[in-house]
């Protein structure tokens, strides 16, 4: 079953992922590819199938992501006495495990929440995280590829480096405005500069998963300081990747066992500090 986006900002942004991803395919491959290279070549036969290869990945980390159930209904949950860690939750008028908290975008209780994702509109959580880890990898290497890449393009429509070239890829609407660009110059570095801001973003939300990662920590437990979950990198890769390991960077759709059922998770024991 696929979660599709609830709200209305998501879908919009679901869909800038999906046809911006597309677009940028075509761009790279049609436009750019077309100014460097005169004829078919192993280049041009690299550089299409490498980007293709990136789309599909990133495609298929999406789709993975959307149809995993992280909820606390995929799980068995007694109501009664509330066990060490375990809350209850108004919105779902049920008991809520450890690390699960509350989506008001996705109206559900998440397991091992983390956060929720702009993109897809859901959230990512206990059996969906190593998709978006996956996702955020090839998205930024996607990104920065393409910048590269596109960096000679882009000068040479400028007409070469000069003192302009920083604050025209700033605002590039202002040198459309007084005449100083064409359209198509304003097209060009319109789309440079927010391929550059994408990719800034999608390096960062790679490091934020890095970063929380080398500390065993989801996004509510980074920003509170909680590190309770901290039992080492051997522990905190076998919980978000289980048993297919890093198999699942280069096959997103092999079947993985997570260690555990997203309610109870190794604590680090405080008696030994």
């Amino acid at each position: 079953m696929l979660h599709l986006p609830r709200t209305r900002n998501d879908k919009l942004l679901f869909i800038v992922f999906w046809l911006g991803g597309l677009f940028t395919l075509y761009y790279e491959c049609c436009l750019v590819l077309a100014s460097y290279h005169d004829s078919w070549n192993g280049y041009v036969t690299f550089h299409v199938t490498f980007s293709a290869v990136l789309a599909l990945y990133i495609y298929l980390y999406m789709f993975m992501l959307i149809r995993s159930d992280i909820s606390t209904n995929s799980i068995i949950i007694k109501n009664g006495d509330l066990s060490e860690g375990w809350k209850y939750c108004q919105r779902c008028q049920r008991n809520a495990p450890p690390r699960s908290h509350h989506c008001k975008c996705c109206d559900l209780c998440i397991l091992k929440r983390d956060h929720h994702c702009w993109f897809a509109g859901y959230c990512v959580g206990y059996s969906n995280h190593r998709y978006f880890i996956c996702m955020a990898f090839y998205m930024s290497l996607a990104g920065i590829y393409a910048n590269v890449y596109n960096w000679e393009f882009f000068l040479k429509v400028k007409g070469g480096l000069a003192w302009s070239t920083v604050p025209g890829l700033l605002a590039p609407h202002v040198g459309l405005i007084f005449g100083v660009y064409s359209w198509y110059e304003f097209f060009i570095t319109l789309t440079t500069t927010v391929g550059a801001l994408f990719t800034f973003l999608f390096v960062w939300l790679l490091a934020i998963q890095i970063i929380q990662f080398s500390t065993g920590q989801v996004k509510y437990e980074r920003k509170n300081n909680i590190f309770d979950y901290a039992t080492g990198y051997k522990n905190t890769f076998k919980e978000i990747f289980g048993s297919a390991g890093l198999w699942v960077f280069l096959i997103p759709f092999i079947p993985t066992k997570l260690p555990g059922d997203g309610t109870r998770f190794a604590k680090v024991d405080r008696k030994l500090n």
